[in-house]
């Protein structure tokens, strides 16, 4: 059975050995991303079925570990220069045991546990074969919460509990006509005319969020908790080292990591990167929302998805 996906306008299948396998079971968040047929080629083909990927490193060189969400996967290299990994949920239960070529192309997948657990290993299994052959088309997997005003999305970035989804949920209050696509995961795509643009994604974290829309980036906002409100627009060094922090990346993967560093590097030079000390309360969203909006050249209007 195979099943076709659009995520920030580039596609991927994820095939089940299993005609009758539960896919609404095992991948509910991706019902909005779902395409009768690909129209485009695939940035990345999974197989998923029993017995595809063995449960141990044993014979591959040990490369490093993956941290996704605060749960470590375990990470070896093959002979074949591609990748294994052993993900386990965040109790330390094996959720799936995922293999892939070197520039993560094709992948197989093998899932364990009771349902829920199974439903964890491939939903991270998908998230990394799409950062990672996303780091060949221009795409960054992000660590952030987005709500989007005026046509804008703006990107809001920072340490696990620094903030991110309570700024975002002080604009939603405070700033008329904001609404939030992502609280955790969005994709930041260059746009073959150049434009930098937040889609988007199957994955958000605690909050169900799963919008299947696009908007151009009106800036990057990284947060940190403080007794007063004061905020700074970044050079363009300071916003390549904010992003590259919230982004997906195995810096011993060399390609991969440059393709990553790389679009960063267009990323920046687009759009406008920023650094907010603030309290959680409304004139922190609204110094940020007006120092923002204040470097863009109009209110855009523009906008691609649809809202499912």
């Amino acid at each position: 059975m195979k099943l076709f996906f659009n995520v920030a306008r580039h596609e991927y299948c994820i095939e089940f050995l299993d005609e009758n396998a539960p896919y609404k079971v095992l991948i509910p968040t991706h019902g909005r991303f779902f395409i009768k047929e690909n129209t485009q080629p695939l940035m990345f083909h999974m197989l998923v079925g029993d017995g595809l990927v063995e449960n141990s490193l044993e014979g591959l060189e040990k490369v490093g570990e993956f941290d996704c969400g605060n749960c470590m996967h375990h990470v070896g290299k093959t002979a074949e220069g591609g990748y294994r990994m052993l993900i386990h949920n965040c109790d330390g239960q094996l959720a799936s045991c995922f293999e892939s070529n070197a520039d993560f192309t094709e992948c197989k997948v093998s899932t364990h546990g009771d349902p829920g657990i199974q439903r964890f290993g491939l939903d991270n299994s998908i998230m990394i074969a799409f950062a990672f052959s996303g780091a060949y088309h221009n795409l960054l997997l992000m660590h952030s919460s987005v709500p989007v005003k005026d046509g804008y999305g703006y990107l809001f970035q920072g340490k696990s509990g620094t903030g991110k989804s309570t700024h975002c949920e002080l604009w939603l209050k405070h700033i008329p006509e904001t609404v939030r696509i992502n609280d955790d995961n969005p994709v930041v795509s260059i746009l073959p005319n150049g434009e930098a643009w937040v889609f988007g994604s199957p994955w958000s974290g605690k909050t169900p969020i799963y919008m299947n829309v696009g908007y151009p980036i009106g800036g990057f906002l990284r947060l940190h908790q403080a007794p007063e409100n004061k905020i700074r627009q970044l050079n363009k060094l300071e916003g390549f080292a904010s992003i590259l922090s919230s982004c997906s990346t195995m810096i011993w993967d060399k390609p991969s990591y440059n393709g990553i560093c790389d679009t960063i590097s267009k990323v920046v030079s687009r759009v406008g990167c920023y650094d907010l000390n603030c309290l959680p309360d409304r004139d922190a969203a609204l110094l940020s929302y007006s120092t923002m909006k204040a470097a863009l050249p109009r209110p855009c209007g523009r906008g691609t998805g649809t809202d499912c």
